[in-house]
């Protein structure tokens, strides 16, 4: 199975790998300065936008990055490859470095760098966010196309700087968010720490931002992550930045999978 994903540019493959209960389209603010030196895929993890779930086994992050080492065998695109990730993402991108299917990463807010089973407050918010919007969809929608509004509700696990995002690209991903049949199977599996940090060999760059209230400093644990890892910081920027500086985001994902 080929995984549904966008495409731009030219030159050797950058591969993009979205956040949970969301899709490639989170990676549309950066798509095009990204374009300018590589040819750009970000896809849809299985489970989320138009990639279906795994058919078989649990959709952990190993199970993960073995379809998607399947998917880019089947787009002729020979591995190791460079590969970004976003929070889901970032922690499919270590596992694959971890099992040599990546010529470096660089992982946003990566999920997985935590002590046991994550952090005691992601149930509880994701929950909220996605009850809420189920329940009122069209009071959600309404908010959405304020721009205080839009900094309010996505301030809490997409962008610090919520007005940034276009009312489109708001309404989209909270509709996504709370619709995503996958999403409980998808967090549960993805609970265990990442565990395979010594087997990281490859150039890592992993990034968080200032703003990030999905995974705070305090419940980060660095020692899960490789040796090697170059840490960047992302000022005034949340746990999908994408939107908050799309600039500073192209420029720590082209340095790092130079």
């Amino acid at each position: 199975m080929i995984w549904h994903h966008i495409e731009k540019g030219q030159g050797r493959p950058l591969v993009l790998l979205h956040g949970i209960g969301m899709n490639s389209d989170a990676w549309l603010p950066v798509m095009d300065r990204l374009a300018v030196e590589r040819r750009v895929i970000a896809f849809d993890i299985p489970g989320f936008g138009l990639t279906p779930g795994l058919e078989t086994g649990k959709p952990g992050a190993a199970e993960m990055a073995a379809s998607l080492s399947q998917s880019l065998q089947e787009m002729g695109i020979k591995e190791p490859v460079d590969l970004v990730g976003n929070s889901l993402g970032g922690r499919i991108a270590l596992e694959a470095a971890s099992m040599g299917l990546a010529r470096s990463i660089v992982c946003i807010s990566p999920a997985g760098l935590w002590k046991k089973t994550g952090p005691a407050h992601l149930e509880p918010l994701f929950n909220l966010m996605r009850k809420a919007t189920n329940a009122m969809p069209d009071l959600v929608e309404r908010v959405l196309h304020n721009a205080l509004g839009r900094t309010l509700i996505m301030s809490g696990a997409v962008a610090a700087q919520g007005w940034k995002m276009p009312v489109d690209d708001a309404v989209r991903s909270a509709r996504m968010f709370a619709e995503s049949r996958h999403f409980d199977p998808v967090f549960d599996a993805f609970r265990p720490p990442f565990a395979g940090a010594s087997r990281v060999t490859v150039p890592c760059t992993i990034a968080f931002g200032d703003l990030d209230f999905v995974f705070p400093a305090f419940t980060r644990d660095k020692s899960r992550a490789p040796a090697n890892t170059f840490w960047v910081r992302l000022p005034f920027c949340g746990h999908v930045p994408m939107w908050d500086n799309p600039e500073r985001v192209s420029q720590v994902i082209l340095r790092g999978t130079r």
